[in-house]
């Protein structure tokens, strides 16, 4: 690579990143450079039907995946594949997995987006052995070809956390005339009936059950039919859980964590990053904020104001309570007419600070409203927003932008940022643990090159921002709980590959 692109940037030249600076898959692999365990999940894929594949995030499993696939399509046990995923992940990761590796290059592929006619154009297309969509279009996939017409007998489904609700049907809306609409067949719907006709389906994520044992059910009625966790989500969740009703809260029983794991182990695999990546350390930092008296006197009225509402409960439990009083303690609240009514400067001057600490070294800024992101870009100028301009991922790993700001869930899944910094900062905070978690993996993952990656978390104190920490750090407990029953570690994976050899 020519030493023009290191010249006055922060770039650091690593060959995993050629791909990224000139647009093509210069820097081409070949299937002798895959690891030994995306070998085993390659084989685990053979061997399995229907799968769970929980490898977090940055071990590769899209290259083992698609191993399998060339594989399967090679020898004829397969004939057509469909692989759903997060739209960039679509759009770009996909596409260029499949020009990067040797055993993948030279498959026909025809990736499904666009305008009706668009994507009609890229379905009826002769000749492709793989077809790639975006899960918003997977209802419309299903009702333009049918039973009748369903080609594809291997479907991928990139990120399966995403699957965690299981509603067949879109639930129905209330009319301005106070009548409701008519339920819909959802994305969930489309699956479950396109998985009938498959003779095997993957299901890959790198956050297995972000909010616990209650999100494993839709997942793996996609995969078995409703075999192992039952045939109805209802009876899934009245045989395993206790319900609240004023909380509205589901509680796993003492009983369904054991039984629960059990019925899902053998299909089951996930691959921790700690067992198999030698990464930097992740650094954790609160920074905590106080807001002036007369700001915390008008939060605790608010607070009270919500409290004491004829539908108290009912706010409280669709989240407007909590969304009020996050927005207060980021700076700004909504008024009724949809504007953001400025309250304070708190964080504003914290990520100041922070910014003028790294003395210059590029950050990642993930924000919750629209509010925020119109305040951060006010104060610096020279911040960018991600989808701003044409090349940012490439700028940002060039070292050309100080600062990048996205939204967690515009940002979260697909992108390959580690090249260009290693601090993160968020300046507000989201319930999501898939979403907290993906985001973290932006930077911290295979190819970063500081020996540490910051996590910057601003918060107010006295708020419900502690309310929101305490609930992720719980979330991630009870994930991982979860992930170590199925946990495959580095030592079975050599002695199985070692057996096959």
């Amino acid at each position: 690579m020519s030493n023009r692109l290191t010249k006055g940037t922060r770039f650091r030249y690593s060959p995993d990143i050629e791909r990224l600076l000139e647009g093509g898959p210069l820097h081409e692999r070949r299937e002798v450079d895959l690891r030994d365990y995306q070998r085993w999940m390659f084989e685990q894929i053979i061997k399995h039907p229907r799968l769970m594949l929980g490898a977090e995030m940055g071990l590769g499993k899209t290259a083992a995946v698609l191993l399998a696939v060339s594989r399967l399509l090679r020898a004829g046990r397969i004939k057509k594949v469909l692989i759903i995923a997060p739209v960039k992940v679509a759009q770009e990761t996909w596409p260029e997995e499949i020009a990067t590796w040797d055993f993948s290059r030279d498959l026909d592929y025809s990736l499904i987006y666009g305008q009706e006619w668009e994507r009609l154009e890229h379905l009826h297309r002769p000749g492709p052995q793989i077809h790639i969509i975006n899960r918003e279009n997977l209802v419309w996939l299903w009702r333009t070809l049918g039973a009748r017409n369903w080609p594809y007998d291997m479907i991928v489904y990139d990120e399966a956390s995403r699957l965690k609700a299981g509603n067949l049907e879109t639930a129905p809306t209330k009319r301005a005339d106070g009548s409701y609409s008519v339920p819909k067949l959802s994305e969930f719907g489309a699956l479950e009936r396109m998985g009938r006709f498959a003779k095997r389906i993957v299901a890959m994520t790198g956050t297995m059950s972000p909010n616990g044992l209650i999100d494993l059910w839709g997942p793996y009625y996609i995969l078995d039919g409703g075999k192992r966790l039952g045939h109805k989500k209802t009876d899934f969740q009245n045989r395993w859980f206790t319900y609240n009703h004023y909380t509205k809260v589901r509680k796993p029983q003492p009983h369904a964590f054991q039984e629960i794991t059990e019925r899902i182990a053998d299909i089951t695999f996930t691959l921790r990053s700690d067992d198999y990546l030698q990464l930097p350390p992740l650094v954790k930092s609160e920074r905590w904020v106080r807001l002036e008296p007369a700001v915390m006197d008008q939060y605790r009225r608010r607070q009270a104001e919500f409290m004491l509402e004829e539908h108290d409960v009912e706010a409280v439990n669709s989240g407007v309570l909590a969304n009020k009083l996050l927005q207060l303690a980021n700076g700004s609240v909504y008024n009724d007419d949809g504007e953001d009514v400025p309250l304070h400067d708190a964080k504003l001057d914290e990520l100041e600070q922070i910014y003028t600490g790294q003395k210059g070294e590029p950050m990642l800024i993930a924000y919750s409203y629209q509010f925020d992101l119109a305040r951060i870009k006010k104060r610096f100028p020279k911040f960018r927003l991600l989808g701003e301009g044409k090349n940012d991922v490439r700028d940002w790993n060039m070292g050309k932008i100080p600062a990048m700001i996205l939204h967690p869930a515009s940002a979260a899944h697909g992108l390959n940022l580690q090249f260009g910094g290693s601090v993160i900062v968020m300046y507000g905070l989201t319930w999501s643990l898939e979403l907290y978690l993906q985001l973290i993996k932006r930077l911290h993952r295979s190819g970063q090159k500081d020996d540490r990656v910051i996590l910057h978390h601003i918060l107010a104190r006295g708020t419900y921002d502690e309310r929101v920490m305490k609930v992720l750090r719980q979330r991630e407990i009870t994930q991982d709980s979860i992930t170590d029953v199925f946990r495959v570690p580095w030592s079975r994976v050599q002695a199985e590959m070692r057996m096959a050899a």
